[in-house]
């Protein structure tokens, strides 16, 4: 067994390796090469044909490739998907990797994706749902997490029953964190206190007091909710990659083409609809960038949020909001922000729900 020592050595190495590609910005192909010599630091031999590139898979009538496959004693134990460092992950890279998982000759259910940082994906069959991203590792030397895969994917110790019981606590984990940011967004989308004066009101009930009593006190008292948070840093957390069945072969026409309304308005596609409300709440409710991040940011709590600050954002970035002339918002102090333009349907929901709360009346429209 390697200690914390002797795996930290081996984790700081792999990072040696990888991030020299990074800083190069180095073609998939050498990549690939880096990533093959880092599993060799890991134990896997190529010589005894444990690490596998360009792996043929039989999809249907054609024959696909996955990048590196790793086996032991002859039998495929997980699969590596490679993209370039600079490469933004796409939906349609996680289904190629997902694919391989699936249709390879011993279905395995763990993969990897190495582009600027390792994500692990655990596919529950028992679950009927898409394999999901469960782990995230930043290519940093003497990172805890780089130990961690350091343990679970070298040769000497992998084994894929504890593999599976770490896949599972970290979906453990997720989902409550995805129920705190949920409750978290739900509390602080209640501009009107409406949630604990409920609550007050319960407790009056409870001691006694009459409905007359408790109407007259709450009607002197005004409540506003805010995050105790006072730079909110902005986190990753990782979510599932869907909440129902689909399947891996899913095309362009299986995408939900959901409209929305609010306030009487036209039907707007998902991400216009987000930009609607963003903007009717920021034009009834003046306030600073830092309170609307507070509020908006809780209802999306990924890496991406809601909103950004438009001199913030990475050239590789901008894509990824509305940047137009007529699009950007502007705050109270007088920062130039944008909205994000990606989202499906399980994502939507949160924006749904405060829409709902500021009484925009959302109406639904499904094609």
């Amino acid at each position: 067994m390697i200690g914390n020592i002797g795996m930290n050595e081996i984790w700081n190495e792999i990072c040696f390796e990888l991030r020299t590609c990074i800083q190069n910005n180095v073609l998939e192909k050498e990549y690939e090469n880096a990533v093959c010599n880092c599993m060799v630091l890991l134990g896997w031999k190529k010589y005894r044909g444990e690490i596998i590139t360009q792996y043929p898979v039989q999809a249907g009538h054609e024959n696909k490739y996955a990048d590196i496959v790793i086996l032991q004693d002859n039998i495929e134990q997980f699969v590596i998907e490679i993209k370039r460092p600079n490469h933004i992950l796409q939906e349609e890279d996680e289904r190629q990797l997902f694919s391989y998982m699936r249709l390879l000759k011993h279905q395995v259910i763990f993969g990897l994706y190495i582009g600027d940082k390792i994500c692990l994906y655990y596919d529950d069959i028992a679950s009927q749902q898409l394999p999901e991203q469960v782990f995230s590792i930043d290519i940093e030397e003497n990172n805890s997490d780089g130990l961690k895969f350091v343990e679970l994917f070298s040769k000497n110790s992998f084994n894929v029953q504890t593999v599976t019981d770490f896949c599972k606590e970290q979906k453990m984990i997720f989902q409550k964190q995805i129920q705190i940011q949920n409750e978290v967004a739900h509390i602080l989308s209640d501009t009107s206190g409406q949630i604990f004066k409920e609550a007050l009101k319960g407790k009056y009930l409870s001691e006694g007091h009459s409905e007359e009593w408790i109407e007259s006190v709450l009607n002197q008292i005004a409540l506003t909710v805010s995050s105790s948070v006072k730079e909110r840093q902005r986190t990753e957390v990782l979510l599932p990659i869907s909440t129902e069945k689909q399947s891996h072969s899913e095309t362009k026409n299986d995408r939900d083409y959901t409209k929305y309304s609010i306030s009487g308005g036209e039907p707007l596609a998902k991400n216009r609809f987000v930009l609607a409300v963003v903007r009717k709440f920021v034009n009834e409710h003046p306030n600073t960038y830092s309170e609307y991040a507070k509020i908006f940011n809780a209802l999306k709590p990924d890496a991406q949020g809601v909103i950004k600050e438009f001199d913030s954002l990475l050239r590789n970035q901008i894509r990824n909001y509305f940047t137009g002339e007529n699009e950007c918002l502007i705050s109270q102090d007088g920062i130039k922000f944008v909205v994000c333009n990606q989202w499906k349907i399980q994502t939507i929901q949160p924006i749904i729900r405060f829409a709902n709360l500021q009484g925009y009346n959302v109406i639904e429209y499904k094609s």
